[in-house]
């Protein structure tokens, strides 16, 4: 099964642990981590990720967050029909590298995009057909069969 993980994700074990969300979440993309090295999932990573990871003002967030995309195993590079994909979502009242990361998982046939951004699963929601992919949240993904 083939997995895109947004920037939240990758973020996400490095934020405020004393909250339980945050907590499970952290712990649900460990688990991600660990199956898609047993091969249960393939990662997929893109030029976008990698740009959007590198913005972190946090140096050791930064360099924490980008050594977890060696877990990779598909890597979709800048492309223009990728950036026609995006400018469409972002139709659709998404950010531009949320769009850019949906469109790239939809480029490397993606199953899922795994998210931890709220506004990005309610917006998913709202336009559901209008996407070839499926996005929720790390502790959804823990729960599927």
């Amino acid at each position: 099964m083939l997995l895109y993980l947004d920037s939240c994700c990758y973020n996400r074990p490095f934020d405020d642990l004393s909250q339980i969300r945050v907590r499970l979440e952290a712990e649900a993309m460990e688990w991600i981590l660990e199956q898609s090295g047993v091969g249960r999932f393939k990662i997929v990573t893109s030029d976008y990720l990698i740009l959007e990871l590198m913005r972190n003002p946090s140096p050791d967030k930064r360099a924490n967050s980008l050594a977890m995309t060696e877990y990779a195993g598909v890597h979709v590079p800048v492309l223009e029909s990728v950036a026609f994909r995006a400018a469409q979502i972002e139709s659709l009242g998404i950010t531009s590298y949320d769009a850019l990361h949906i469109a790239a998982a939809e480029a490397a046939g993606c199953e899922f995009l795994v998210t931890t951004d709220d506004g990005l699963l309610k917006k998913f929601q709202q336009h559901q057909s209008q996407f070839m992919i499926t996005l929720l949240n790390p502790i959804d993904l823990v729960s599927l069969p």
